[in-house]
């Protein structure tokens, strides 16, 4: 198992040297360094997945590696991003396991999606955490009174940023807190801002509560309502060399006890796959 690009250290060294790239631009550097790292007669099938989804999907692999002595490469990031590199700049996708119906939407209007459409195999929430000692919240509404700044997914890049707008439309504060957000270009990357002392606090998932490195922060609240439902679908892309070998990893993913155990010690919530 590779990750070709974990694109969350590209989006920090943007925002360190300059950032008022267009859209179009970023995406088109993060395509190129995926491009550079991957071989294009591989075998290997890559899947491009949610940031949030790393942990979890690394060590699947290496389960799926010693049961069956095949591998699977990975590209993580934003889904929106990654599904807008496939989309409108042909990223070398054998598959995708991304977050929300828009990202999976941007592809299935490429018409790179199977006629029977995806299938949703996990469930999120989104939490709020913040630098060690922080006090926990009784609510969203609670981070108009803290001092501080806040790290979340920029909403036009991540879905875990979309969520967290829309929690904070939904309990008044969006307005209030505007000047304090610092964007990021995946859930991940705004846990690195907090870890890193960047920002106070950061809206990531409550799965990324169990992420290795939870030791260096506070839970402060997870939020079950405001927002809409978070699942997580995968999809073979048509016509891709290695598409096959993506529905055997993703099978593999939804009936292996190992792999479900892995899941569930993170905190999502899984679905069977559709007969």
């Amino acid at each position: 198992m590779r990750v070709v690009k974990s694109q969350c250290g590209v989006f920090k060294l943007i925002l360190l040297i300059g950032r008022k790239l267009s859209l179009f631009v970023y995406l088109l550097i993060l395509f190129i360094l995926v491009a550079c790292g991957r071989d294009t007669e591989d075998d290997v099938p890559l899947i491009f997945a949610a940031a949030s989804l790393s942990d979890v999907l690394e060590d699947s692999a290496e389960v799926y590696e010693k049961r069956t002595g095949k591998q699977v490469d990975f590209s993580f990031g934003g889904s929106l991003t990654l599904a807008n590199q496939i989309a409108r700049l042909g990223a070398p996708a054998d598959g995708v396991f991304l977050v929300g119906d828009v990202a999976l939407g941007i592809l299935d209007d490429a018409d790179l999606l199977d006629a029977d459409g995806y299938d949703t195999i996990l469930f999120n929430q989104i939490a709020v955490i913040g630098s060690k000692g922080a006090k926990p919240l009784a609510g969203l509404v609670d981070l108009r009174d803290r001092t501080g700044r806040i790290a979340i997914g920029n909403p036009e890049l991540s879905p875990a940023g979309e969520y967290a707008k829309q929690a904070m439309e939904n309990s008044g504060i969006w307005e209030d807190v505007a000047v304090r957000l610092v964007m990021t270009s995946d859930v991940r990357s705004a846990m690195a801002a907090l870890i890193s002392g960047n920002v106070e606090f950061a809206v990531v998932y409550a799965s990324d509560i169990n992420y290795k490195d939870g030791e260096l922060f506070e839970q402060l609240i997870v939020l079950e309502e405001g927002y809409d439902r978070i699942f997580y679908a995968f999809a073979p892309i048509i016509g891709s060399a290695n598409n096959l070998a993506v529905s055997e990893f993703i099978s593999f993913l939804s009936n292996s006890f190992e792999s479900k155990e892995i899941f569930n010690a993170a905190g999502f919530g899984l679905h069977p796959l559709k007969d």
